[in-house]
């Protein structure tokens, strides 16, 4: 008789824990070390100089490669100070609307302070590698802005002709 009572509250408990533990179970992210070719992407970054401290970051994707298809393109920025275990917080996380051109590549722009670009990087993430998805485990390719920041191309400069 008292086990008929028990029953609906164990049940309830079960469901309960169950809601929790699912709530609180995030899948893992890995940085992929693997080089751009490598990976068989085929992208294209640009930083023009506005000499008022902020630049424009063009990212132009023509292949997404091993990692397609991509969930999402983003910007983020990491914060300078490192935490007690050496990871690092993030000052900006934000997703880049990539809007498709001709030939079927994607674009996307930012418009960001100079300094910020300096430690900023575009994250390519997905959840597919080589065609296999895996829903719990996110891969992420990082692409440091700084690099592609030497001998910038200012907005008041024009480009140099070709073929001189």
């Amino acid at each position: 008789m008292w086990t008929r009572r028990l029953r609906l509250p164990a049940v309830l408990l079960a469901v309960l824990i169950c809601y929790f533990a699912a709530e609180r179970a995030w899948g893992i992210g890995f940085y992929l070390h693997e080089t751009k070719d490598e990976l068989k992407l085929k992208y294209h970054v640009t930083v023009q100089d506005h000499k008022t401290g902020r630049v424009t970051v063009v990212f132009t994707l023509a292949d997404e490669g091993r990692l397609k298809p991509l969930d999402e393109v983003q910007l983020v920025i990491p914060a300078q100070e490192k935490n007690e275990d050496g990871s690092n917080w993030m000052d900006l996380v934000v997703s880049i609307d990539m809007v498709k051109s001709d030939g079927g590549k994607r674009v996307g722009r930012v418009h960001l302070l100079h300094e910020l670009a300096e430690r900023a990087s575009i994250q390519l993430n997905t959840h597919t590698m080589d065609g296999n998805m895996d829903g719990l485990t996110r891969l992420h390719h990082l692409i440091a802005i700084a690099k592609y920041m030497n001998n910038l191309p200012s907005v008041d400069t024009p480009p140099a002709s070709e073929g001189k």
